[in-house]
Order: C-alpha cells, then structure tokens, then sequence
C-alpha cells in the first residue's frame, strides 16, 4: 500500500463531462462508479468555495504545503475565496480539517480556447497540513514518461454521478481504460495535444462528470497520478468520447520548478521512486 511506502520515504524528505441514464446512475454513483474504501486515496483533496462550503473540484496534495489541481477550477477565485477539505472522504460543509490557499499558480501557457493544453494548477497552502494515515502525498509520473495505451486506471472524485445529478458525499471511484494518444484524437475527432490522454471505456458509460475536473486518474497497481481531469463531452461517459486528462509527465519539471522556487522548507516532492527538491531527476 501507499502508505507503508511512504513511512519509509517520507522521513527522507508529497468539466464538460458525462453518461447517459441507467439504474446505476440514479443509486448514486459517479457515472457507475463504487464508493472508496476509507483511507483508500489520502491523497485527494476537495476543492471548495470558503463562503459556502459547496465542492467545486477535485485536486491531490504533493507535500504537506503544495497542492495539484486543474487551472481551469482555479483561474477566477482569488486565493482567499478558496479552501481544501483533507483527510475525509465524506465532504461537509462545517469540516474541521479544512486547509487555506496563499497562493495560485495557473500554468503560463493554459489556454481554454486551444482545447482546455496545459489546464494544470498549483496551490500553495497558508500553513502546512499534518500528514497521517488518511494524509498523504501522491506519487509524480517520471518527467515526460509516456502513459501506455490500454493500460488500466483509476478515477476517484465526488463529482455528479451524471449530467443534471448530484455531486456525491461519500469520494466515488472507477477503474478505466488510457486509451493512446492517436485514438484518444480519433475518438474527438480532432487532433488532441501531446500533454493530453484521455481515458474511458470504448462503450462509454463510465468516467468523469462535472465536480471531478482537478482530481486524479491514478495507474493502478502504481499509486502513480498520470493525469488530471480536464474535459470530456457531455452528457458524461458519452460513447465513443472518453474524458480528457491533463498528462502530469508533461509537467512534472514545471511542477519541481515552481514548489522549488518558493522559500518553503517543505520543497519535496515523490517523483517516480525518488523524493526529490529543487531539480528533476535526470533522465536515463
């Protein structure tokens, strides 16, 4: 597991989407997914409106003061209008364990209107959180190591269980299928980015909704975050689009570069099987 890695590692030192209707969907589930068994993903975060308490997003710590997300849940809110819900698979609007974003990095090059490329984010939190058994890092890919086609994965979020439904209390997941870049593009019928790789099930019917955009799609049997929610055609899991995803090996020097180049102590990051600081691992 996760978490028996890192009490090892760490004292070295962390939108448009949809399905059509089914049963499935109306008992609850995040376009046919199955509710996470707790402590499951530590890792992921609820982001939320500080005023109301309501989720918007989904995103994943990466050290106790550095968080991942989507750029686009995060271009309009001023730090202050933002906070983090941590340690707790069961959002509530009055949670204790609530963490406050000082400051908001949106990828220099996002651009909405190119097809959502570089819809990457970091937030850097007010004061660190307390990392336990239900608090963790999340491991990086390799910088710019390639996601496999056919390769299985895991979405987890708290976003609608379908187009016009509910966001989910209780944190949902669903194993999917990476599709390769050259079908992910022929599925869209457009010629998608190479930061980009989607993920779904060629019979649509399960994946992304709205409320999980920033959350993570993790490679199973890896812990490994390979991509961020991003977009995907609506009604959600819409055969034959599967969800678009932010590929996080494309930004991972972009990622160490930014937690680096803050005077925090708390600079570490897990990247592939290294906790690194202030430069990527070299490449081999």
């Amino acid at each position: 597991m996760v978490q028996a890695r890192l009490a090892l590692l760490l004292p070295l030192l962390l939108l448009i989407t949809g399905a059509a209707s089914s049963s499935a969907d109306e008992a609850g589930k995040i376009v046919n997914g199955t509710t996470a068994a707790p402590g499951e993903f530590p890792f992921i975060l609820s982001l939320r409106r500080a005023k109301s308490g309501h989720h918007s997003c989904g995103a994943t710590l990466l050290n106790p003061l550095w968080v991942l997300t989507a750029a686009h849940c995060v271009r309009g809110p001023r730090p202050e209008q933002l906070d983090l819900q941590y340690g707790s698979q069961l959002l509530a609007r009055n949670a204790s364990n609530l963490a406050r974003v000082a400051t908001i990095f949106v990828h220099p090059g996002y651009e909405p209107q190119d097809k959502f490329i570089h819809d990457i984010a970091l937030l850097q939190l007010a004061q660190p959180v307390a990392l336990s058994k239900f608090v963790q890092p999340v491991r990086l890919p390799e910088p710019r190591q390639e996601t496999p086609g056919n390769a299985t994965a895991i979405l987890a979020g708290w976003g609608l269980n379908a187009t016009g439904g509910v966001v989910q209390q209780q944190l949902q997941k669903v194993q999917l299928q990476v599709f390769g870049d050259q079908e992910c593009s022929d599925r869209h019928q457009t010629q998608l980015h190479a930061s980009q790789i989607c993920a779904g099930l060629p019979e649509g019917g399960k994946g992304q909704c709205s409320g999980d955009s920033g959350g993570p799609l993790i490679l199973t049997n890896t812990d490994t975050q390979v991509g961020i929610v991003s977009w995907s055609i609506k009604p959600c899991a819409r055969p034959p689009f599967p969800g678009v995803f932010t590929e996080v090996s494309a930004y991972v020097d972009w990622i160490v570069e930014t937690v680096g180049s803050s005077s925090s102590s708390s600079s570490s990051l897990w990247v592939g099987q290294l906790i690194v600081g202030r430069s990527p691992p070299a490449l081999t």
